[in-house]
């Protein structure tokens, strides 16, 4: 049997990386495009409303995040609108393997955060389960692994071969 070499097995992740980015981004859409009433404070759809369902249910810190938000309509509010964004951004910017290591870290955090928030609903709702072990995990491997073949990390790596810098530290592309 032949052996795989990494570099072989780096032209099947854009099938994972666009997967998973479109999960994120997907949900961006359905809240602004498909449903929009689902960022509506005053709709029946509005998504602050499951935030409640998680509270009882949330672990750690994402529990006293949850209490000040829905404490607080308008931060609630803004924290669903900020989510959303980050959501469609990282999305994006996976899928087109755009700062991919970056965008895993966000994404995983995101993915996490969810799991965190949802915590354990039952076997009936595992829904947030999912999303965090399954995201959360394929988002953590593209910290390590980047995104080398068909990405736009590719093209940048050729003028950033160190990586790109922010502040002082540099961020591998590769």
């Amino acid at each position: 049997m032949a052996q795989t070499t990494v570099e072989t097995t780096q032209k099947y992740l854009p099938i994972l990386r666009v997967t998973l980015g479109w999960m994120f981004f997907s949900a961006f859409v359905r809240r602004t495009i498909n449903v929009p009433a689902k960022l509506n404070p005053s709709s029946s759809a509005y998504v602050g409303g499951k935030l409640i369902t998680f509270l009882p249910h949330a672990w750690g810190p994402v529990k006293g995040v949850l209490i000040s938000v829905l404490n607080n309509p308008p931060l609630l509010y803004d924290f669903l609108i900020i989510f959303t964004a980050l959501e469609a951004i990282f999305g994006l910017f996976m899928m087109l393997g755009l700062l991919t290591r970056l965008s895993g870290l966000v994404l995983a955090g995101l993915a996490w955060g969810i799991g965190l928030g949802g915590g354990w609903l039952g076997t009936t709702c595992v829904d947030e389960w999912q999303i965090a072990a399954v995201e959360g995990a394929g988002a953590f491997m593209f910290i390590f692994t980047g995104s080398r073949w068909l990405s736009a990390d590719q093209l940048l790596y050729k003028k950033y071969s160190k990586g790109i810098k922010i502040w002082k530290y540099y961020i591998p592309l590769w």
